[in-house]
């Protein structure tokens, strides 16, 4: 468990949200937004911001059963993740359907994602860190993970705002969009500190909605606990999810 870790981030600030309506979470497999930003997203629920979850794979590669047919775990891991999401008070779940563990940063899946954000309008873009490929001493990140933080900021910038890109979409109706927040999960130099203690129980239940990825739910509790949890002075346990930070004019 970390020890009372938020006093020693002198540059970390607690999030600003009073420009915030809309937020869009980008993520590449069903429960991946949960994990890094359930409770952050049930927080900001809970003060009216509506929230989308933006699932860039159909996570056809993440059970290891082999009578669980493809087709079937699509559905399951849809369905699980709508009800997480429900259960974290976000409003509307957007599957893109790319195949899981070949996602790519294609010209045809940036478009497809500039034109949900230019749609859905966010003020705040959450997404993974592309630049991550390990993860302390016995974690290599995926490279969905990777590859969707790369699809995500390439859609932010240059393609969403820029009328030059994609200029059928102005056609379609979807003007260029200016993002004015963006967090980015699992960036070595986080500035953005969500205290996320009284949100912690309701995330550790959207995560376990995704029935087909915990054989040992139990254990997998345990394991967060201690991930997300860090002693303060007091001798208390406070629970944070952080974030690489950035605003934009």
């Amino acid at each position: 468990m970390a020890e009372n870790r938020v006093t020693k981030d002198k540059a970390a600030q607690a999030p600003d949200w009073s420009d915030v309506k809309k937020a869009l979470v980008i993520v590449p497999h069903p429960d991946d937004a949960e994990f890094a930003f359930g409770g952050t997203a049930i927080q900001m629920a809970r003060q009216g911001i509506e929230i989308t979850y933006m699932i860039l794979t159909n996570g056809d590669k993440g059970n290891h059963n082999p009578l669980i047919t493809r087709n079937q775990l699509i559905l399951m891991r849809k369905e699980e993740q709508r009800e997480a999401a429900a259960l974290c008070g976000v409003r509307h779940v957007i599957f893109m359907d790319e195949e899981d563990g070949f996602l790519q940063p294609t010209p045809a899946l940036r478009k497809r994602v500039v034109r949900e954000i230019r749609r859905i309008r966010p003020e705040l873009i959450m997404c993974f860190n592309p630049d991550r490929y390990l993860v302390g001493d016995s974690y290599i990140n995926h490279p969905d993970h990777r590859n969707a933080g790369l699809v995500a900021l390439e859609a932010i910038f240059p393609a969403a705002d820029n009328p030059m890109f994609y200029p059928d979409l102005i056609d379609e109706g979807y003007p260029p969009h200016k993002i004015s927040q963006l967090y980015v999960a699992g960036h070595p130099e986080p500035n953005v500190v969500v205290d996320i203690t009284e949100e912690m129980e309701t995330k550790i239940q959207a995560i376990l909605c995704h029935k087909s990825q915990f054989p040992n739910p139990a254990e997998a509790q345990k394991r967060w606990r201690e991930r997300w949890g860090e002693e303060q002075p007091d001798g208390t346990v406070r629970y944070f999810e952080r974030f690489k930070g950035m605003r934009f004019r």
